[in-house]
């Protein structure tokens, strides 16, 4: 596995640090107290802050499930490292996964580049590249400024999701983490600590689900998954998620399917 780390954002236009796992200090050498209340761009090459700018609007307004920024991130050192950055919008946080590229063409590298709905790769010069198979970076500037005076987000619609992180070294996937909006799953958000993913997915959904975490797990991509979520009173709520995979654990995102309610 590439050396990696999970960074949580607010959705303000300074994108602020909310928490960093520990693995932070083998990425870029700070510790998570060192990065957490600073806005995000700090942490970033002033090069390519406008680059970064107009892809954290974007992801914003289209509340994006997965998508995949190359950047440039400051080392505590001073220096500055090519980082691979995997984003997942959720509700009112971007939950990121964060690795170091030691290698532009490695196998895992285009695979973690092509499970995201959008890669970008932001150049030396500031300019953004996308995949050729993708739209021109131009549409880019066509998102509205949704940040109001306050420079956080205009009240706008935001549609309800969940981040689960789970101990990625357990076979049974316990919860180690949950963020309060997995309520819509009728999910406590303390209560679930230390209790197995597995025991609210529906039985028929487990093969699935553990072949696409384990997926996830050995090559560094994006994994999505659909799968029936079982309620304590056993109603079934059908849930469409993104995992990644770190050092520090697996980040799952979720949110609700069309027609989710299953009798």
């Amino acid at each position: 596995m590439d050396v990696n780390c999970i960074i949580i954002y607010d959705n303000t236009a300074q994108a602020s640090v909310l928490f960093a796992s520990e693995s932070i200090h083998d990425v870029l050498g700070y510790t998570p107290e060192e990065l957490t209340g600073h806005p995000g761009y700090r942490f970033t090459h002033p090069d390519e802050h406008e680059a970064l700018a107009l892809i954290h609007t974007a992801n914003v307004n289209e509340q994006r499930m997965s998508s995949l920024t190359m950047y440039r991130s400051r080392h505590k050192n001073g220096t500055y490292v090519q980082t691979d950055v995997i984003i997942h919008y959720c509700y009112d946080s971007l939950i990121t996964t964060t690795f170091i590229v030691h290698s532009q063409d490695c196998l895992k590298r285009r695979m973690r580049v092509n499970s995201a709905d959008f890669a970008y790769f932001i150049q030396s010069d500031g300019t953004i590249q996308l995949n050729d198979s993708q739209e021109k970076t131009k549409h880019l500037r066509d998102f509205k400024d949704p940040w109001g005076k306050d420079k956080k987000l205009e009240k706008k619609t935001q549609e309800p999701r969940f981040c689960l992180i789970l101990n990625r070294y357990t076979s049974n996937c316990t919860i180690v983490f949950a963020t309060k909006m997995c309520e819509i799953v009728e999910l406590n958000q303390f209560d679930c600590i230390g209790k197995s993913l597995y025991d609210f997915i529906s039985p028929q959904d487990h093969e699935n689900v553990s072949k696409q975490i384990e997926l996830s797990k050995s090559n560094d991509l994006i994994s999505k998954l659909r799968f029936h979520w079982i309620t304590e009173e056993n109603k079934l709520i059908y849930i469409e998620a993104v995992v990644s995979c770190t050092y520090d654990g697996l980040v799952m995102v979720s949110r609700l399917c069309p027609s989710f309610i299953t009798e």
